[in-house]
């Protein structure tokens, strides 16, 4: 099989910088790549240069039987764990994903004073939010999304001249309770960006046909692969994709003159094409 480097995927942020995003329990979820976020999901600005690893986990054991050989090996546990670093740690969203939405207080700034922060560092579990990741190569969009995840770990932050603060955290997946998400501890959701374009009507063969129906044509031009709706005048006809340069309709009965052909896929409409009955 021939290499084909349009098959890579370099993560970056999107144009916005918007890498992750964390919502309560109840915000509505994604279904896709490219959809807009409900706002509830808060941007927390800049990832660190390592951008975001997911870490998959799975313990299996060997069962044996008697003469020592293995005789199936099962497995015994499962998890998956996403780590990425925070750069903005002066951000109220940052800081409430850390240390916890509750020990968070912010007093506006005042005559007196800037704004001020407190951050309360406790023993207490962070709750189980949702989360979402994007990244973007060129017009390639890929999105993870985790239905329920826990941020379980902040690495050892340093405050020094010779370099920014950074959290480091650790989002513990579970499997979630909605059946369209069909188990995954994280679902990652994947959009090439390659919109077709419309489609392009060549030649239709035969030109011309008789009144009564039922006869077939040949459609030559291109765009016809995800041919959603195929009319001849103002009726929808049977149609059949043979290739992306090919397409065959059954035309419907019409009195003499012309009618135009149009072939419609996802992205719109072709030109009309004029098919003759006589």
């Amino acid at each position: 099989m021939a290499v084909n480097v349009q098959n890579a995927f370099v993560g970056r942020p999107p144009i916005d910088g918007g890498v992750y995003h964390r919502a309560p329990l109840g915000t509505p979820r994604p279904t896709d790549a490219l959809s807009a976020l409900d706002p509830a999901y808060l941007d927390h600005g800049a990832v660190g240069e390592d951008g975001v690893a997911v870490n998959q986990t799975r313990d299996t054991t060997d069962v044996k039987m008697m003469g020592g050989e293995t005789f199936v090996n099962v497995q015994t546990n499962y998890d998956e764990q996403v780590v990425i670093t925070m750069m903005e740690t002066d951000r109220p969203a940052v800081l409430a994903t850390t240390f916890g939405d509750q020990n968070v207080e912010i007093v506006p700034a005042t005559a007196q004073h800037g704004l001020q922060k407190t951050i309360y560092h406790t023993s207490e579990p962070l709750p189980i939010s949702h989360h979402v990741i994007d990244t973007v190569y060129g017009i390639k969009t890929k999105r993870y999304y985790i239905d329920l995840g826990q941020v379980i770990n902040l690495a050892e932050v340093k405050d020094l001249h010779s370099d920014a603060t950074k959290y480091t955290l650790t989002i513990k997946t579970y499997k979630p309770l909605a059946v369209e998400l069909k188990g995954g501890n994280v679902v990652e959701y994947r959009d090439d960006g390659a919109v077709p374009a419309v489609p392009v009507l060549s030649t239709l063969s035969p030109a011309s046909v008789g009144t009564a129906g039922g006869d077939l044509v040949t459609i030559t031009g291109s765009g016809f692969l995800g041919t959603t709706l195929a009319k001849v005048g103002t009726d929808t006809v049977e149609h059949a994709v043979v290739n992306d340069s090919t397409l065959v309709i059954v035309v419907p009965a019409h009195a003499a003159g012309t009618a135009n052909v149009v072939v419609t896929n996802a992205t719109g409409a072709s030109a009309p094409k004029a098919l003759t009955f006589a």
